[in-house]
């Protein structure tokens, strides 16, 4: 206790407060619903372009629903705020930004997982061995 400096600024362990194998396979799976969300969403625009509209709205549905489970789970293990998941969820219904958000998240859970020692592919990372 004499050794202690009563002026020295407080020592903080400043970590991540998510578990980390929980939360690398929340950014594992949700990876990998990003990347078909992405494809399909691209499926989604050739088939308007091709005017079978018929076709597009329930593949656009599905599409957004996709998006969401794979956005909030890659958030979560991410270790993301409320907020930042529900401006997350709100860009999904923007046209073509949707597309970037999902890119980018793609990306920074490639680089999480490549960290964490996982092999990413073009499908996203496969369930490591037990």
């Amino acid at each position: 206790m004499a050794d202690e400096n009563p002026y020295q600024t407080p020592q903080a362990r400043v970590e991540d407060t998510v578990d980390d194998q929980k939360g690398i396979e929340d950014v594992r799976t949700g990876q990998r619903l990003v990347i078909f969300a992405v494809l399909l969403n691209l499926l989604s625009i050739v088939l308007s372009l091709a005017a079978l509209a018929i076709l597009t709205l329930p593949l656009q549905l599905v599409t957004l629903v996709m998006s969401f489970m794979g956005v909030l789970r890659v958030a979560r293990g991410f270790g993301m705020s409320t907020l930042a998941k529900a401006g997350l969820v709100i860009l999904m219904f923007v046209p073509l930004v949707n597309l970037v958000t999902l890119v980018v998240l793609s990306s920074r859970a490639t680089s999480r997982l490549r960290g964490a020692g996982y092999k990413v592919g073009l499908m996203g990372a496969r369930a490591k061995a037990q």
